[in-house]
């Protein structure tokens, strides 16, 4: 938060970021390249499109010929900049009972207006947490995430996802792209979503938990490059600007995919969780402004285009993604940078992705010319001053008969609980202290058990289970740890198995070690690794006694007077 925020508290509202309006001046857009270019723009991507990507239904061929660019576009920006989100949702189990992000993730003492609302599935987590960003997390264990992900997108996610053109839903509801719980099989709009509609089709796939999604995209977009194409527009950068916008909106709807994919995920408000440090409710637009740094390309709107249109010709414009990590102040009107033609032109182009490949994500995706207008949430003076970007605030919030109230989609809340609710225009607003927000954490990294002294030999290993003592067929118990990863941890002595230990373990109280030899990295990597399949009997037991307090004989001593009684 910068000092003039903080000055700002008390002050006029004036004073604020975002909270004065500032218009589109189509001059600043022309001199900042993002319309009026005359150039022709050729879309030349070449490669495969990504299979999550690929299962369409009874698509006109002129119009899927339209989507092939957008689609490959879609596909490489998923593998260069997505995949590190994704496996957030993908890698780990969301919904298993230990989850961090199943706590609530605000600390004060305000409530939301829809939380009063009792939730009949308390699997489903407030937060994802970031498990990417961890500090314990090697890049090896990063990879192998990814990798995970990517495996998982290329399987059973392009199998459970059918995408659709829809030709009415822009025109009825506005939507560019929606994302159907269910599999839509001709419903119409009013019909689709419906809680007690998607509950049949989860019992049907309760089995494997995954559902089948229709993913609807209007037919807007196809058809306006259609259109271009035969007015001989095709290297246009209307053209141009549609694509992209096109693609955009795929991943979009493959954000919300990733996770309403899994069949716990339903609630009956149907609210996303919040994404790491996000303050809005909208896995869409995180997933996409993951992608780009932190923000969003929307539309410029003409205000004398009283209809909405998915007409690009007056320019797109990057939107900026509020987050916790920046922001403690929600704008009245929201920043807005206009995009140049020219960064667009180059995601197209096949040999600047190929120029760019050792850093796709810095070289070319992500607009870097934005980096220090993510710590305001007003107009960056440096940035506009550049003259690489025209600037705006746009309004955030709209009228209503009971008030003023904050743009947001029906059920989404938003991080910041005092601003989630009216909005007083004459009124000065607070900014949010750092007792706020609690983002849930990965796991932290696990201290070794310490080593208990010497005792009588231990009784032969049992297996606790829920009604009885069993023994094991091993003697190690197998716990999986793929679907949520654990840290790494320094290796504990299995004093069991190596009775010699025992003496040696006296020895070393007697007298002080002498250095041993340095492990090499290979060996030390051996030891450390995260992806231990299996731990034994003894390292859960030393886990589990100190998880709640006691020692793990008196624990054994409560099983046995529990099983006489």
């Amino acid at each position: 938060m910068t000092p003039q925020t903080t000055r700002a508290r008390h002050s006029r509202i004036s004073t604020q970021p975002g909270s004065n309006p500032k218009r589109w001046n189509k001059e600043e857009l022309r001199k900042c390249g993002a319309i009026g270019t005359t150039e022709l723009r050729r879309l030349d991507l070449r490669g495969k499109i990504h299979p999550v990507f690929s299962n369409w239904k009874d698509t006109n061929q002129e119009l899927r010929r339209e989507l092939k660019q957008p689609l490959i576009l879609a596909s490489r920006l998923l593998e260069a900049g997505g995949l590190p989100w994704a496996s957030d949702f993908l890698t780990h189990d969301v919904f298993v009972n230990g989850y961090p992000g199943r706590k609530p993730s605000c600390r004060c003492s305000f409530t939301h207006s829809s939380a009063a609302h009792v939730d009949d599935n308390e699997a489903a987590p407030q937060t994802i947490v970031r498990h990417h960003r961890a500090g314990w997390a090697s890049s090896q264990l990063k990879s192998r995430w990814t990798r995970t992900a990517e495996s998982k997108l290329k399987g059973e996610m392009s199998n459970s996802l059918k995408w659709e053109l829809d030709e009415d839903m822009f025109h009825e509801r506005g939507w560019a792209g929606y994302t159907c719980r269910h599999p839509r099989n001709g419903r119409t709009l009013d019909e689709l979503d419906k809680y007690e509609t998607i509950r049949r089709w989860d019992k049907k796939c309760e089995n494997r938990r995954r559902r089948n999604l229709s993913i609807l995209v209007t037919a807007e977009f196809p058809k306006r490059l259609a259109q271009l194409r035969c007015e001989g527009k095709e290297q246009s950068e209307e053209y141009l600007l549609t694509a992209f916008m096109t693609a955009v909106t795929l991943l979009h709807e493959l954000g919300h995919a990733i996770y309403w994919k899994d069949c716990r995920a339903l609630t009956r408000d149907l609210c996303e969780p919040f994404y790491g440090a996000d303050l809005e409710m909208e896995l869409g637009d995180s997933f996409v402004a993951s992608i780009f740094g932190g923000w969003i390309p929307v539309q410029i709107k003409n205000p004398a285009h009283l209809k909405e249109s998915l007409d690009f010709s007056a320019g797109i414009a990057w939107k900026q993604v509020l987050s916790w990590d920046f922001h403690r102040l929600r704008p009245k009107h929201r920043a807005h940078y206009s995009i140049p033609v020219d960064y667009v032109s180059r995601l197209f182009s096949e040999e600047d992705w190929l120029a760019s490949r050792k850093d796709l994500r810095k070289d070319l995706i992500r607009p870097q010319t934005l980096a220090s207008a993510l710590k305001d949430v007003g107009i960056c003076p440096k940035v506009a001053a550049g003259g690489k970007h025209a600037t705006a605030t746009i309004v955030d919030f709209h009228f209503t008969g009971q008030g003023w109230v904050w743009n947001r989609l029906t059920g989404a809340r938003f991080r910041i609980p005092q601003y989630d609710g009216y909005l007083c225009p004459d009124l000065d607003l607070p900014i949010a202290t750092d007792d706020v927000i609690e983002e849930p954490k990965p796991r932290p990294q696990l201290k070794p058990s310490p080593m208990p002294p010497m005792s009588p030999p231990l009784p032969p290993p049992t297996a606790i289970t829920s009604n009885k003592s069993v023994f094991p067929s091993s003697p190690t118990i197998q716990i999986k740890l793929d679907m949520f990863p654990q840290p790494p941890r320094k290796p504990v002595l299995n004093i069991r198995k190596h009775p010699d230990l025992l003496s040696e373990y006296s020895d070393r109280q007697m007298k002080k070690p002498a250095p041993g030899p340095v492990k090499s990295a290979k060996e030390e990597q051996h030891l450390l690794s995260p992806d231990m399949s299996e731990i034994s009997l003894d390292d859960l037991r030393g886990r589990l006694s100190q998880l709640l307090g006691v020692s793990f004989d008196e624990l054994e001593g409560f099983f046995e007077v529990s099983q006489c009684a």
